[in-house]
């Protein structure tokens, strides 16, 4: 058991999956990211014969965010902070401008002509105009705000942008601005969160997402009548909220004949792929695997979707789904023998500590028999009573998710799988916080993080505690960025519960964060909690450093040294608190890495010692 799952440990540390797809508009090439060895570059693959992806970029950079040229003949990119334009052969590469800070989400405009891009080099994130040779640097949008979700209207005439305005950073608006610059024009409703902006072919309509109902749907804004018209509806989300770009949003996209709109609906942990009809909103479902679907972009015909998908048994690749006919997959990054020993979760629902209905994932590990699930106390008693049950029983981990706002589902996540691989059962719940359960649930730990959040990760274990395949007196917590935050918080509010926790980056003290982290993670944060002068108990409650000496359970701290998102000062602050405290902890900083660890050799470390300190507190080797 332990050396198969040292290999697989390897084995998922080495499998870099293509990230960044851009299609190409004549739709026979894609462009992606991947990593050759510390850096990611850039490769195009043709689509329309088979071959194999041709790397564009050959640097000690890293490189991404790749975007064709109209004429499909080129691409621009970012390399370090600089932008780049390259032939998509990654002939005559060339650097068009670069600033100290940065350079993002280059977009090509429809006559290739201009590239706007978004940079903080005027104090804000606003959008920027260049000339493919470099020249004629313009600032499109200004003021003591940020932007992001650029789009081009079909006419180049127009960019659209979402935008922070209101003093509620839970509120985020649609604008369009001229290209030249000049009056913008807010274009969605207020009172609500929208984002990702998407031009219908004929450039007379702008289908965007939204949470107006209190789901997030897709709605379509006519630009010559200034009329809204809500295409999706329903109790689920189609597309989803993220706070920072429109590549993590799953935003709506036109088919090219302006007749189809392709969009994502998740539901139950499953994100597909739907199509809906324009001027009827009649949809389908066109994705046919369960898992996790992005997508990339329509081909020409209108007739076939490219896509990125992933589940738990099979990491992301690029597929391309026809709407009459099947799909075919174009990547390949799974290792068939590691594929082969991985499973599936089962999903479950428990009542928390208020009675809110949480759902979760359960991984079993594949050696475990299979047994039956019980959702109260009653129930298992009864069914002990009746079997005389004596079977062996397995560990278990509560496996928190970061965020908040994002949310488990059926999607590639190694840590898991390696967990329930050397004998872990594992329940990695969706907390309230999560998406996908609408605003309401997404909104339910506003200005009280680490407290309700807590625990429904507190009644996840409480709820393994029943199941007859758990050893009761066995169950771990652990968790990345907001998930290692809540372990540490139920470790606080449950010292008696947990054998062991593993906090991953996580914050401990969320007034030195709102002081210390960058503009992102405090924008995150008032949003949530508004600022510690509005919220001084919420921030004092929410912060499980001042709660030290409640933790019993071993503790691990894995974190890296470069990360802005949560400092390593939290790690630094929780470990100076618990040697006050004489508490048994071990820890280990990793030096380059930011938030999370990107290079194959650190996953690796940090993913084995995650497994030795659980073994040895929790697991199968414990005393």
């Amino acid at each position: 058991m332990r050396d198969r799952t040292k290999m697989r440990i390897e084995s998922f540390a080495s499998i870099a999956p293509p990230e960044e797809f851009s299609l190409a508009p004549d739709g026979r090439a894609c462009a992606f990211t991947q990593a050759v060895g510390a850096y990611r570059q850039i490769f195009t693959l043709a689509l329309d014969r088979p071959a194999w992806p041709r790397r564009v970029t050959a640097t000690l950079d890293d490189c991404g965010e790749p975007h064709w040229s109209p004429d499909s003949r080129s691409l621009v990119f970012v390399r370090e902070q600089a932008l780049w334009v390259a032939n998509g052969d990654g002939t005559h590469a060339r650097e068009l401008t670069d600033h100290p800070a940065g350079n993002s989400s280059p977009s090509w405009s429809p006559d290739g002509t201009r590239i706007a891009f978004l940079s903080r080099r005027r104090g804000w994130t606003h959008i920027w105009t260049i000339a493919p040779d470099g020249q004629a640097l313009t600032q499109v949008t200004r003021g003591a705000f940020d932007v992001c979700d650029l789009a081009w209207s079909p006419d180049g005439k127009w960019l659209a942008y979402s935008s922070w305005r209101a003093q509620d950073l839970r509120m985020r608006g649609i604008y369009l601005v001229p290209v030249g610059g000049g009056d913008e024009r807010l274009i969605s409703p207020p009172g609500c969160w929208s984002g990702a902006p998407s031009f219908s072919p004929d450039g007379r309509t702008l289908g965007y997402l939204c949470d107006q109902d209190g789901w997030f749907h897709v709605y379509l804004y006519d630009l010559s009548s200034n009329t809204v018209r809500q295409l999706t509806h329903g109790q689920g989300e189609d597309g989803g909220p993220h706070f920072y770009n429109v590549e993590s949003t799953g935003g709506p996209q036109f088919a090219p004949d302006g007749k189809q709109i392709a969009f994502i609906r998740h539901r139950e942990g499953k994100w597909d792929v739907w199509v809906a009809d324009v001027a009827t909103g009649d949809a389908r479902r066109v994705s046919r695997g369960e898992g996790h679907y992005r997508i990339v972009g329509w081909r020409p015909d209108s007739k076939c979707i490219a896509v990125t998908f992933d589940n738990p048994t099979t990491p992301a690749d690029l597929w391309l789904i026809a709407l009459e006919g099947e799909p075919a997959q174009v990547t390949h990054s799974a290792v068939e023998e590691l594929q082969a020993q991985l499973c599936a979760p089962q999903w479950i629902t428990y009542a928390s500590h208020d009675g809110l209905q949480i759902p979760a994932a359960l991984f079993r590990p594949a050696d475990d028999p299979e047994e039956k699930v019980f959702s109260n106390p009653e129930e298992k008693a009864f069914s002990n009573a009746v079997n005389h049950r004596g079977t062996a029983r397995a560990p278990a981990v509560v496996f928190i998710h970061g965020g908040p706002n994002i949310a488990f589902g059926e999607v590639y996540y190694p840590l898991p799988q390696i967990l329930a691989h050397a004998g872990y059962v594992v329940l990695a719940p969706n907390y309230r916080g999560s998406t996908g359960y609408g605003n309401a649930f997404r909104e339910a730990n506003f200005r009280a993080w680490g407290q309700a959040d807590a625990l429904d990760v507190v009644e996840g274990a409480r709820w393994l505690q029943m199941q007859d395949f758990v050893d009761a007196d066995h169950i771990a917590v652990l968790g990345p960025s907001y998930g290692g935050y809540l372990t540490l918080c139920a470790l606080t509010l449950a010292p008696d519960l947990f054998c062991a926790g593993v906090d991953l980056y996580g914050d401990s003290e969320i007034t030195e964060a709102y002081r210390h982290e960058d503009r992102e993670a405090r924008l995150d944060l008032i949003r949530h909690m508004g600022t510690p002068e509005e919220n001084p108990e919420g921030y004092r409650r929410g912060s499980p450093l001042h709660l030290a000496e409640r933790i019993q359970s071993p503790l691990l701290i894995l974190h890296g040294r470069d990360d802005m998102l949560v400092v390593p000062l939290m790690s630094d602050k929780l470990i100076e608190a618990l040697k006050i405290e004489n508490k048994y902890f071990e820890s280990h900083f990793y030096e380059g890495e930011e938030h999370g660890f990107d290079r194959p050799e650190n996953k690796k470390d940090a993913w084995e010692r995650v497994v030795k300190f659980l073994d040895r507190f929790c697991g199968r080797m414990r005393p």
